[in-house]
């Protein structure tokens, strides 16, 4: 997937947290930006500031797996985004 579809799909999460009452959209923030937020606070995560969508969701998807333990080797950045997507029932 490429950066522009990442920047929908996180768009479209921001958009459906919202609509669940989830977070409230700040002026001058983006819905992508609320969502990447959204899910650093909600895993008691420090976000990374200055760094690319890339690098954010690959930290992101490494913390997660260390946190909870999980059995993955490692999420990509697709498939943290897939997975939250799913999580919320996004489309």
């Amino acid at each position: 997937m490429n950066e522009q579809n990442r920047l929908e799909k996180l768009r479209n999460l921001g958009v459906r947290l919202h609509e669940l009452q989830l977070v409230q959209p700040m002026p001058g923030k983006s819905y992508t930006s609320v969502a990447l937020n959204y899910l650093f606070s909600r895993h008691e995560l420090t976000r990374p500031c200055g760094q690319p969508l890339d690098v954010t969701l690959r930290s992101l998807a490494e913390a997660i797996v260390q946190k909870h333990k999980l059995q993955f080797s490692r999420f990509d950045t697709d498939s943290i985004i897939d997975y939250f997507c799913r999580l919320y029932r996004v489309h």
